[in-house]
């Protein structure tokens, strides 16, 4: 009986990939998923996890002690990257060291479009940076692994974006100056995360999970008013113009200081969202989520629909 865990399961992508394992898992798969804190997830999704065989115990990426406890007998374990900036090393050497400690075979990361800028850490895009170091630690571990440089969510725009169009004056204002990327549904990635860590994938390998084609941000923009209820301008700045644009009014410009403003990502965030875009990072695409799941990856037209009271 073969033992895999998913750590993260509290998350959004933790928690679809959770359900998704149950579905895939062979007969006499041995599942157990792990969170910080069991007692934030519903407890319709643990007892719906539960009753189909898996485990749910706390473990953090934290502390060492709780990951080996749980990794103790696994085939293969994962790592979801998480907003800890600043830690996401140390988070990263701490899941290594305790997979390594308990004789697991493999590791599953969720990494990040551009990890794989030959520049400089420091002279890299704001966002994928922490990735390109991770990456590094995984291949150094001696561990077998699968990679997934996942691109910007589509549901980052209703989340992140969104709730400050109004604030700017019915306008979202960006930065991605009319180069098309393929925006990935989160959900897809959560199932690519799934599928890998149940060895759907060849180990040592890394594979882009996109959208199923690059669209634009103002396309995506006009399809929301015309579809969902948006209402407003699509407005097109210079970098520097919009970083001026935002620290005026007070966005932060470090991830460790809340904003107060509907906007919550801090300045480098946003604009590096941006700058994937137009830099090219995200204009191919792949089939891995097709080759991986079996399923076509979600438009971003469907993803977005769940979202429709995000825009009104």
């Amino acid at each position: 009986m073969p033992k895999y865990v998913l750590t993260g399961v509290g998350g959004n992508i933790g928690s679809i990939a959770a359900s998704y394992a149950l579905e895939i898992a062979p007969p006499n798969t041995t599942l157990v998923f792990t969170t910080s804190d069991p007692n934030k997830i519903p407890a319709a999704t643990l007892e719906s996890w539960k009753e189909k065989g898996a485990t749910v115990t706390a473990a953090s990426y934290d502390d060492v002690s709780s990951l080996e406890r749980v990794f103790a007998g696994a085939e293969a374990v994962n790592l979801i990257s998480t907003w800890a900036f600043g830690r996401r090393h140390e988070q990263a050497q701490n899941v290594i060291n305790a997979a390594k400690a308990c004789g697991v075979r493999r590791i599953c990361y969720t990494s990040f479009v551009g990890a794989d800028d030959p520049a400089p850490v420091q002279e890299m895009p704001f966002l994928p940076r922490d990735h390109k170091q991770t990456e590094a630690l995984i291949r150094a571990s001696g561990l077998d692994y699968n990679i997934q440089r996942d691109y910007l969510y589509i549901d980052n725009i209703p989340s992140f974006f969104a709730p400050s169009w109004k604030f700017c004056g019915n306008k979202w204002i960006f930065n991605s100056h009319g180069v098309a990327g393929a925006y990935v549904a989160r959900e897809d990635c959560a199932r690519v995360h799934a599928a890998l860590l149940l060895g759907k994938g060849k180990p040592n390998t890394v594979v882009d999970v996109t959208g199923p084609e690059a669209v634009t941000d103002k396309q995506v923009f006009q399809w929301i008013c015309e579809n969902l209820g948006g209402q407003g301008e699509f407005v097109d700045l210079p970098d520097d113009e919009l970083r001026e644009y935002w620290v005026k009014l007070g966005l932060p410009t470090s991830v460790s200081e809340p904003s107060p403003l509907p906007m919550k990502l801090c300045v480098d965030d946003l604009l590096c969202c941006g700058e994937m875009v137009a830099k090219g990072y995200m204009a191919k695409t792949s089939d891995a989520v097709e080759t991986l799941t079996g399923r076509k990856p979600v438009p971003f037209q469907e993803a977005l629909l769940k979202y429709k009271q995000a825009f009104t």
